[in-house]
């Protein structure tokens, strides 16, 4: 019998001999694919693969085989896997695959892949950087290091470097975190093709499954395969034992969401692990067991197994072990009929594996399984403290015989290390220090997962005994990591705490887990442990470690808030606040209270923003106002201000790797730019651009102060957005350059994008095409490489409207189009409507009017909430004017005209559309106004339409034939410089129109008229080869 005792990736040292994989030769060729695809770095491939399937039809064993013929392909393998008793851990499956490997390399090795080493290999570093050199926002040197140090803190003493603190938003530490992640994998790939590989998915916590999601995108274009294995009936199985589902749930329908739009975009291959069909599992029998064996015999086993690996090892291990079937001669035989003998289900099958052990040892090995996959020795003597250790050895010794639980295989200490070559030749001693296995009980582990789940049910039959049980591990691994080590598995001790009903140890290890999750951005676990805690203060429970009730449902609600769930943090938030104002006569801080009080009332008014509940976000920022000043009062009237104090529940900014104590003080500053912030943006949305700037200025003068790039970063975007693309565009793109050259020194794509989108627009508004191209192509480039989905409608927009002024009528159709599949993928309510102004100006273009109409119609619907609709309807107008439809264009123009011209990019651009729309109506009046506002816009264009044009008829019609030709003239300058033949065809027909009507004046006898004469026509015929050219009409 040759069943294996271990799953194929345990890395066991058990009795265990390698079957060869059949029936997979499909499944195979989908792997052999997307290995050829990373090796040979082809330009089109998915670079990440699903495994799904049902449990023990062989996802784990074919995933070994990735594993055998990656590396036989040159791949460097790492491995991974996520246990049921990990979920509350953040990043654990990263944790366990790239742990060994900077445990495992050289501190040169470390610090080239860190980007610290002045010796970088020619070969690996400059290609990566050449491919990505304008677009790539990698964090190399100290900011990598910083961030991969919440999931490695050992790493800056590895590398002997003190890490800095920086002022970082949540997203943008969080991006950081991901990216660093990313950027390692991308660099140990420099040296040869890389395979992650990370099993059983389904039990991963949510920010694992978020990074998995992030690198799936993030390294498509690299070196890097990523390969999971999950079962398909939810990607969260954990009963509810200690969390609540809630948080649980909305991550699973979050991650099939992505893994269903990751398929759709050719990023994922999905790659289902069916049963064996009946050849194949016949053929594994015949491996399982090798030598005659009777048809009836195997039909038997082939039927009940039904094409499941695993339940046929099952099968076949209890027969042979239970001498039920025996081999003779070469030649298998049941000593009795097997039928009735055989298990229903892989369960009971295991069940009756394990009913070979002795009573005590099935006793010892429930107990043990409780502990998760593995379980330290020490802590399990603890926890059998009653029994004698000799007894418990011996126990241990048989589970071991009978292959059930195996020592975990210890980690390769070499060049742990190493000395670093600076320090050749000073005399310095090294001394290898001595490993944690030397020093410790050893560790065990379940040699099959199964196996274990099996065993902690049994004992979950039992609730009270395994209460008692998990209890007693709780304070067993508590006292065998030490004082030291225990805060690093603070989420493992709360589990077994909550289980075991011991609610002070629960309280105090849910907050510290709450808080370390909350740290590493995995903010569906921090939540997950904050309402534990939340239950057992509400329970009665008190630690000093433990923040108000008020603050609890406050950090609840910030996390729901950073989630985007808005109606669970607006729930919380409303919570915190009636903790707040019952408990505010009886505190003794008021600073800390007016402090907290502001906090929950800026983001209270952050949500209803969101919702477009404008008052009720007024009224909370203006109650927030109204708590700083107080808490400024306080602070004038202390010194408490310049004391230092802890504030870990402080939300809205973190310290990177500094998780040091804050002063009031900076956190009130901190608190006062982000309402400064909050306040602008609603200003924005109220049209209040002035008290907007304000706000913002003031917001960025403090972030100067306390050195918060990002807040600096975010008032000069916004500003300069206020700024328009009108009369002072030259000033919008100096502020807007700035903001973007700093969110790229910060390494925040994801602002960096919005960037690179608005200046795109912008300078094809002057028409400098070629740089409004160049912006917009690594815009684009940057939201594909870190995965910036709501960018890129608005960069397609941006390539119509290049394409639209260029005369590239296709291209343009395919990117304006492309912008509203992702309009309404996103459920982007603010790019449709822009985005079908778009293309109702390219049927304008193209003189197809009836479709030109519809979308017009179309776009005016759908701006109606949103700050496009006074030019929706003002280009509708427009079209209406120029096309002769006097009465109903004046309706739509007077409309658009009665509306507030919104601020930021939704002003200017139409203006210019009004004036013409009212030129063509002959309303001398309202046409003047509008004149007026865009003599200042000389040089500009829009959606391909030149405001020297419009100049030159105001002018033609004014007689004033000298301003007529001048604006012409520039007119036309501009569309050749911007390639934009249509509108130049434009302004030569009616630079013809002006000249005919000019010529009037010259005397017939006079060579005068003659050459104007000769003028018009060449005009006219310049005009009519690009009318021709481009199938125009006007």
């Amino acid at each position: 019998m040759q069943a294996p005792f271990a799953d194929p990736l345990s890395r066991l040292d058990v009795p265990d001999k390698a079957l060869p994989l059949v029936g997979r030769a499909t499944e195979m060729q989908v792997i052999r694919l997307l290995l050829n695809t990373v090796a040979l770095n082809l330009p089109v491939g998915a670079r990440a693969l699903m495994i799904s399937g049902e449990m023990g039809v062989g996802k784990t064993r074919l995933l070994a085989e990735l594993y055998t013929e990656a590396r036989g392909s040159g791949f460097r393998v790492i491995e991974g896997c996520s246990y049921e008793s990990s979920m509350k851990f953040p990043y654990f499956p990263f944790f366990e695959a790239l742990r060994p490997i900077l445990r495992s390399s050289s501190v040169n090795q470390l610090r080239y892949y860190m980007g610290l080493s002045p010796d970088v290999p020619a070969a690996g570093i400059k290609q990566g950087v050449a491919q990505h050199e304008d677009i790539a926002i990698a964090p190399i040197g100290m900011p990598l290091v910083a961030a991969l140090a919440r999931l490695f803190p050992e790493l800056p003493r590895m590398l002997d470097v003190t890490i800095m603190p920086e002022i970082l938003s949540p997203d943008q530490e969080k991006f950081r975190f991901l990216d660093a992640v990313a950027t390692l994998l991308e660099r140990m790939a420099e040296e040869q093709p890389l395979l992650l590989g990370i099993d059983n998915l389904q039990w991963a916590d949510s920010a694992s499954l978020e990074l998995t999601m992030y690198l799936t995108v993030r390294l498509h274009k690299s070196c890097v395969a990523l390969v999971g294995s999950m079962r398909p009936q939810n990607m969260q199985q954990e009963h509810s034992e200690t969390g609540d589902d809630e948080t649980m749930t909305k991550a699973s329908n979050a991650v099939i969401r992505t893994l269903g739009e990751l398929m759709r975009q050719s990023l994922l291959l999905l790659l289902p692990v069916g049963p064996l069909d009946t050849q194949a599992a016949s053929q594994y029998l015949h491996e399982l067991l090798p030598g005659t064996l009777p048809q009836h015999i195997a039909r038997t086993l082939l039927e009940r197994a039904e094409g499941n690996p695993f339940f046929l090892e099952e099968l076949v291990r209890t027969l042979t072990l239970n001498h039920q079937l025996v081999l003779r001669d070469g030649e298998w035989r049941a000593t009795k009929a097997i039928e009735t003998e055989l298990p229903g289900t892989i369960m009971l099958a295991v069940k009756q594996r394990l009913q070979k052990l002795s009573s005590l040892c099935r006793e010892l090995l429930r107990v043990a399984a409780l502990f998760g996959r593995t379980f330290p020795l020490a802590a399990l003597l603890k926890v059998q403290e009653d029994k004698e250790e000799r007894a418990i050895l011996s126990l241990i010794e048989e589970a071991k015989r009978a292959a059930i639980i195996a020592n975990v295989p210890l980690a390769d200490d070499d060049n742990w290390y190493d000395a670093d070559d600076r320090e050749e030749g000073r005399g310095a001693v090294f001394i290898r220090p001595v490993t944690t296995a030397q020093l410790t009980s050893p560790t065990y582990m379940f040699c099959q997962g199964i196996v274990q789940e099996v065993l902690s049910a049994e004992l979950e039959l039992s609730t009270h005994l395994a209460s008692a049980f998990h209890g007693a591990i709780g304070a067993a691994l508590e006292a065998t990591y030490g004082s030291h080590v225990a805060a690093a598995h603070a989420a493992e001790l709360a589990r077994h705490y909550m289980l075991g009903g011991n609610k002070a140890d629960a309280l105090r290890w849910n907050l510290l887990a709450g808080k370390d999750a909350a740290h590493m951005q995995a903010h569906r676990e921090a939540i997950g442990h904050f309402r534990l805690a939340l239950r057992l203060l509400e329970d009665g429970e008190t630690s000093q470690l433990a923040p108000s009730s008020a603050g609890l449902h406050f950090t609840i609600g910030e996390l729901w808030f950073k989630l985007g769930e808005l109606e669970q943090a607006t729930q919380a938030f409303h919570r915190s606040l009636e903790l707040l104002r019952q408990t505010s006569s009886v505190s003794g801080d008021v600073q800390e209270e007016a402090l907290q009080l502001a906090q929950v009332n800026r983001l209270l008014g952050d949500v209803y923003r969101m919702q477009g509940r404008y008052d009720q976000a007024l009224a909370h920022l203006q109650a927030a106002r109204t708590a700083l000043v107080v808490d400024t009062q306080e602070e004038r009237n202390t010194h408490i201000a310049q004391a230092v104090a802890d504030v870990p529940w402080f939300p809205g900014r973190s310290f990177a790797s500094d998780r040091g104590a804050l002063t009031l003080k900076r956190v009130s500053t901190i608190e006062r730019i982000l309402l400064l912030q909050a306040q602008a943006t609603l200003d924005i949305l109220l049209y209040r651009k002035k008290e907007a700037e304000t706000a913002l200025w003031q917001s960025h003068q403090l972030a100067t102060e306390i050195g918060d790039r990002g807040s600096q970063a975010f008032a000069l975007h916004l500003v300069g957005w206020l700024r328009g693309w009108g009369v002072h565009i030259h000033e919008a793109i100096r502020l807007q350059e700035q903001a973007h050259q700093l969110y790229i020194a910060i390494g925040d794509p994801f602002r960096a994008v919005l960037g690179d989108q608005g200046l795109g627009i912008i300078y094809q508004a002057l028409g400098e095409t070629e740089r409004a191209h160049l912006y917009t192509a690594h815009g684009f480039e940057r939201a594909r490489r870190y995965g910036v989905r709501y960018s890129l409608g608005w960069l397609h927009w941006n390539f119509g409207v290049i394409a639209l002024t260029r005369a590239d009528w296709s291209g343009s159709t395919s990117h304006l189009q492309e912008a509203m599949r992702e309009a309404e993928a996103t459920e982007n309510a603010r790019l449709k409507p822009i985005a079908l102004q778009a293309l109702a100006e390219l049927s304008f273009r193209q003189g197809r009017w009836h479709e030109a109409e519809t979308y017009f119609q179309e776009s005016i619907r759908v701006a109606a909430n949103t700050e496009w609709y006074p030019s929706a309807m003002a280009l509708y107008g427009h079209f209406l004017a120029v096309t002769g439809r006097r009465a109903t264009a004046k309706v739509q123009l007077d409309r658009a005209a009665a509306c507030l011209e919104p601020p930021g990019y939704g002003g200017d651009f139409y203006i210019p559309f009004l004036a013409e729309g009212y030129l063509h109506l002959e309303e001398s009046e309202q046409a003047a106004v509008y004149i007026e506002r865009i003599r200042s816009l000389r040089g500009f264009m829009y959606y391909g339409n030149s405001v020297d044009r419009i100049l030159g008829v105001m002018a033609t019609l004014a007689g004033d034939w000298e301003m007529a030709e001048r604006a012409f003239e520039d007119g036309v300058a501009l569309c050749r410089r911007a390639t934009n033949q249509p509108e130049e065809a434009t302004i030569l027909y009616e630079w013809a129109r002006a000249a005919l009507l000019q010529s009037r004046h010259l005397s017939p006898q006079s060579g005068q008229l003659q050459r104007a004469l000769g003028h018009v026509a060449s005009l006219c015929e310049q005009a009519r080869t690009l009318f021709l050219q481009y199938t125009m009409q006007r």
